[in-house]
């Protein structure tokens, strides 16, 4: 364990935490998970009162604790006595053998022209002609569920075989987003943002600071939140007052917000007159800067591109003042639950070859077509990491300039005739969860798909995506094909801002030594950050568990890099 003493040394920088609470989720967050009308009685409120019931307190009581050893000394008794072992053992087997028998008469239309039917069930009509007949179909169902909720070592079997069941049939990548759904909800149950901090803060040594990312719910389409997000910012920013050395808040922003906001009090508002140097006007976004919030967090699965038109000048201040952005860079159970629109059918940018060739120049180009029908499986198109790169490359920042046609966005990045004077090369950027553990899986199964592999053979430039994109041929097989952790181990490498969090992705120890691997690679090891996504990573593994097991499987020097260096720099920290 660390020295208590050395602070300094030990001490770990986690540069993504949360600490909302079930008062800034939205009501119907199961839409798109459960069908209509059930997400509706499903609600926040009701999930919440079902958990509760599940883990009340009442165990704590005198009352509850003498009664755990009356029932314990009762056990014991029966236990200690080889007489009642014998008959009980008896009993299980008896009892298991009449679930099997009733569970094979159930199934019986499945298995009687099958092989195995053909030679266990005259068996059974032979031999076992004295069991009581039940009538087929639901009466022995309910009779096998009886069964099942009566005697434990029953009920035990089944839960087994329908967790694997339940796995296979709903999916690994589904199962996983519910279990995280249910894991927001449960610990955002707790009341106040300050006792979800002080629970995280014990996790970790002395001396640690962590990056608390808040979360605006409110235009995810999923029914009303029962504290409004600018209520959770002026929580937040208490909080911070009383952890001024330890949180470092960053204040979350949607464009739709900025869009909607009211003039005379601005979410966001600024001062273009001198382009090169933009200044704040009187702002919420102002307010919180000034007292003590450091960075920006966006979240685009609730539904826009990080390129959006209301965030454009936002982003030419942010790289202006060094101020980091916190992006959401994987899928997960928080997306737009809202209709898809007609116009999300194409990428707004990027386009693709269709038809004739590029080489005879016939090719014939429309945008990218995004063919993705379910909100829970199109959200990769507003996370997707290749979306960054029109803002980090003037070649397409030009276009969305083009596209949005606004004069003002104009004179702030001084564009005309084609020119752009001010660029947004030195954003800084961190893609958080580095893509999410399904792409690193990609990555380290495709044996013969040469991008996976250009990160390894070719280290220098990597997928040399600056170049790669400016050739419209390219960007199907990139978007569609390439997995994102290739990418944006390329984008580490090929822009200087960009870093990488790895939180929740790497709570399996098993992507342990491909984080050690790609840390041999010099850009690399200066850009990727530690982060754990407290307190959603918790149904895996706890906060001390998290960091105890990457400090101690990682070179002493990769972990100072992870953990202290980078984050440091990346938030601007001493």
């Amino acid at each position: 364990m660390p020295n208590p003493t050395n602070t300094e040394t030990d001490s770990v920088f986690n540069i993504h935490t949360h600490v909302f609470t079930k008062d800034h989720v939205p009501k119907y967050l199961a839409k798109k998970f459960i069908v209509w009308p059930f997400y509706m009685v499903l609600g926040i409120d009701f999930v919440i009162q079902i958990i509760s019931w599940f883990r009340r307190k009442r165990k704590f009581t005198y009352t509850a604790r003498n009664k755990r050893w009356t029932l314990y000394q009762l056990r014991m008794f029966f236990v200690r006595n080889p007489l009642f072992n014998f008959f009980y053992t008896l009993f299980k087997w008896a009892t298991s053998f009449i679930f099997a028998y009733y569970f094979l008469i159930w199934i019986r239309p499945l298995l009687d022209t099958t092989t195995l039917g053909r030679w266990i069930y005259p068996l059974m009509d032979t031999y076992l002609d004295f069991m009581p007949l039940v009538e087929p179909g639901w009466n022995q169902f309910l009779l096998l569920l009886l069964l099942a909720i009566l005697f434990g070592h029953l009920r035990n079997s089944v839960t087994k075989l329908a967790k694997g069941r339940l796995k296979r049939l709903v999916g690994k990548q589904r199962l996983e987003l519910l279990l995280r759904y249910l894991k927001i909800i449960d610990f955002s149950k707790n009341g106040k943002m300050g006792y979800i901090y002080k629970n995280l803060k014990q996790q970790y040594p002395p001396g640690s600071k962590f990056v608390v990312l808040p979360m605006d719910m409110e235009f995810m389409a999923a029914g009303q939140v029962a504290e409004p997000y600018l209520v959770q910012m002026d929580e937040l920013m208490k909080l911070k007052s009383n952890n001024k050395e330890s949180l470092h808040p960053f204040v979350f922003v949607d464009p739709r917000r900025i869009e909607t906001q009211d003039p005379n009090t601005p979410f966001f508002d600024y001062d273009g007159s001198n382009p090169e140097k933009i200044e704040l006007n009187p702002c919420k976004l102002k307010e919180y800067l000034e007292g003590g919030a450091c960075g920006i967090k966006i979240y685009p699965a609730l539904g826009y591109y990080p390129f959006d038109k209301n965030l454009l000048s936002l982003w030419l201040f942010c790289a202006q003042n060094d101020i980091p952005i916190t992006t959401h860079c994987s899928v997960g159970p928080i997306f737009y639950r809202g209709k898809k629109k007609k116009a999300w059918d194409r990428h707004p940018v990027f386009e693709e070859v269709i038809s004739g060739s590029l080489d005879k120049g016939t090719a014939v180009l429309e945008r990218l077509r995004l063919i993705q029908v379910h909100n829970k499986d199109f959200q990769a198109n507003f996370t997707h990491p290749l979306n960054y790169c029109c803002l980090l490359m003037p070649h397409f920042l030009k276009q969305l300039l083009d596209d949005y046609a606004d004069e003002r966005l104009n004179k702030l990045f001084g564009y005309a005739n084609g020119s752009l004077e001010r660029n947004l090369k030195t954003l800084k950027i961190n893609l958080a969860h580095y893509g999410g553990a399904e792409h690193w899986d990609t990555f380290l199964e495709r044996e013969r798909y040469h991008t996976t592999n250009e990160v390894v053979f070719g280290p220098a430039v990597a997928l040399n995506l600056q170049n790669e994109l400016k050739q419209p041929g390219n960007f199907y097989q990139h978007w569609h094909y390439s997995d994102w952790f290739s990418l944006i181990s390329s984008m580490l490498i090929e822009f200087d801002n960009v870093y990488s969090d790895i939180s929740y992705t790497s709570h399996d120890n098993q992507y342990l030594n491909l984080l050690s691997e790609i840390m041999n690679h010099r850009k690399i090891n200066e850009r990727v950050l530690f982060g754990t996504d407290f307190y959603v990573v918790s149904n895996h593994k706890t906060e001390k568990a998290f960091w105890i097991d990457m400090r101690n499987q990682l070179a002493p020097e990769k972990w100072q890099k992870l953990a202290q260096e980078n984050p440091n720099r990346f938030v601007g920290a001493s």
